[in-house]
């Protein structure tokens, strides 16, 4: 039977701490633990150009619905 993992989530408004507390976690964590850290929208290419596009502030009136879709 293959070892079973852990998954870890910080969720969270934008600006509400997510990335500090990630690199607080991380530090003790790196000594026991194999992980991977991704965020969305985010982790290829394609997925840091949308959060590019998403977090620049002169797309701030984009559409709720091209928002939602991006």
């Amino acid at each position: 039977m293959a070892a079973r993992g852990n998954l870890s989530t910080f969720e969270g408004l934008d600006g509400s701490g997510k990335s500090t507390q990630l690199r607080s976690w991380r530090v003790p964590a790196r000594a026991r633990l194999s992980r991977t850290v991704t965020r969305e929208p985010g982790g290829t290419g394609t997925g840091e150009k949308i959060r590019e596009v998403l977090l620049h502030s002169a797309t701030a009136g984009l559409s709720p619905f091209t928002e939602m879709a991006l």
